[in-house]
C-alpha cells in the first residue's frame, strides 16, 4: 500500500471523529455571540417648515428609555433587539407624535419624527379704563392684548379668546397694531364692574387649525383708577369763550401713584368731534397747559370745542374727564 493512500485512510478517520467547528465569531449571524439588535436614527421637525426642533424627548414605550434631540433635532437609539418597537416623540406645547419602527439586526433604521407646535402668546397685557361722563353714568371698560404667533406659520393659527374665571372672550386681529384686542365693557362680567376683575388670574387661550391649544401664563389687573382730574377752564359750566390760544387749566386727582396728563382737544360741527389736538405725557406736578404757538398744532378756528383731560398711570391705565366745552371766536 503506497504511503499517498495510506495518507487518505487516516485523514478519513480523523475527520470522521472531529464534531462540527464552533461558531463562536460574533460576525457570524448563526453564532450565538452575534447580536440580534439594530439600531434607529432620526430628526424631529415642525411640522410644515421642516426644521429641526431641539431639546424634543424620544421615548421607547415597551423598553422605557429615551433620548433628546440636539440641537439640530437629531437624535439615535443604539443596540435595539430586533423586532417592532414604537416609539413616542414630545416636547412641551407640542402635540406629541407616536411612531413605529421594524428593527432589523444589523441594520440602521432611519426615521422622521413631525410635530405640530400649539400656538405661542409672546406678550398679554390688560389695561383699565374710566371714562367719565355727566349722562347716564362713568363708563367703565378694560382694553386687552396680546401679541400671538405660531410656529408652524401663521396661517396655522385659528383663533383667540381671552379668558377669566369660565368667561370667554374673543379676540379680533388687528393689521396695524399686529396684536390681538378686545375690549369689554362692565356690563359683561357679573358683577356689572370692572373691579371684579381685580386679582383675578386671566389668560389668553389660542388654538391653531390642528386644534393644539395654549393657554398663557396668567396676568392681572394693575389698577383701576376712579379719580380723575376735572376741568376747571374753560368750563362749561361758564359758557366760556377763548381765543385761537387758549389755557386749559384743571384741579388734579387724590391720588398717591405715579401718573402723567393726556390732554385732547376736540372739535365739533354738527355734532361730529375731530380731535384737533392731542398732548400726551405731561408730567404731573402740572395744573395747567397752554395751546402751543410753536407750529406744532394749527391755531384753533372760530367754532365750538371740547376738552379733556385724563390721568394716566405707567401702566397705561387711564381714568378720563367728563367732557369740558367751549367756544372760539
Amino acid at each position: 500500500m503506497s504511503i499517498r493512500i495510506l495518507l487518505l485512510i487516516v485523514t478519513a478517520l480523523v475527520s470522521g471523529c472531529v464534531g462540527d467547528a464552533p461558531r463562536d465569531n460574533p460576525l457570524d449571524p448563526l453564532s450565538s455571540s452575534y447580536p440580534h439588535t439594530g439600531n434607529v436614527s432620526g430628526r424631529v421637525v415642525l411640522a410644515n417648515q421642516g426644521t429641526g426642533i431641539a431639546g424634543a424627548v424620544i421615548s421607547e414605550e415597551a423598553l422605557d428609555i429615551s433620548v433628546t434631540s440636539d440641537s439640530l433635532g437629531y437624535f439615535s437609539f443604539s443596540g435595539l433587539s430586533s423586532g417592532n418597537h414604537r416609539f413616542v416623540c414630545s416636547k412641551m406645547n407640542f402635540d406629541p407624535d407616536t411612531f413605529d419602527v421594524s428593527i432589523i439586526s444589523g441594520e440602521q433604521s432611519t426615521v422622521t419624527c413631525s410635530l405640530n407646535s400649539a400656538p405661542v402668546v409672546v406678550s398679554q397685557n390688560i389695561l383699565s379704563r374710566k371714562i367719565d361722563q355727566y349722562f347716564p353714568s362713568p363708563q367703565y371698560f378694560v382694553d386687552v392684548s396680546a401679541e400671538v404667533t405660531d410656529p408652524n406659520g401663521i396661517a396655522d393659527l385659528d383663533s383667540v379668546w381671552f379668558n377669566v374665571d369660565t368667561l370667554k372672550f374673543p379676540m379680533t386681529y388687528s393689521v396695524t397694531s399686529k396684536n390681538f384686542l378686545v375690549s369689554i365693557y362692565k356690563n359683561q362680567f357679573p358683577t356689572n364692574t370692572i373691579q371684579w376683575l381685580v386679582g383675578k388670574a386671566l389668560h389668553i387661550i389660542s388654538k391653531d387649525r390642528n386644534a393644539a391649544v395654549n393657554i398663557s401664563d396668567p396676568f392681572y389687573v394693575s389698577r383701576v383708577i376712579e379719580n380723575t382730574a376735572s376741568p376747571i377752564y374753560p368750563s362749561s359750566v361758564n359758557n366760556d369763550t377763548t381765543g385761537s390760544y387758549p389755557v386749559f387749566r384743571w384741579s388734579p386727582p387724590d391720588v398717591t401713584f405715579n401718573y402723567s396728563y393726556s390732554i385732547v382737544v376736540s372739535r365739533v360741527d354738527g355734532g361730529t368731534q375731530t380731535v384737533v389736538w392731542n398732548y400726551a405725557g405731561l408730567n404731573s406736578i402740572y395744573e395747567e397747559i397752554s395751546f402751543p404757538r410753536d407750529g406744532t398744532a394749527v391755531p384753533l378756528q372760530s367754532g365750538n370745542y371740547l376738552w379733556t383731560v385724563s390721568v394716566v398711570d405707567d401702566f397705561g391705565n387711564y381714568a378720563r374727564s367728563k367732557e369740558s366745552s367751549f367756544v372760539v371766536n
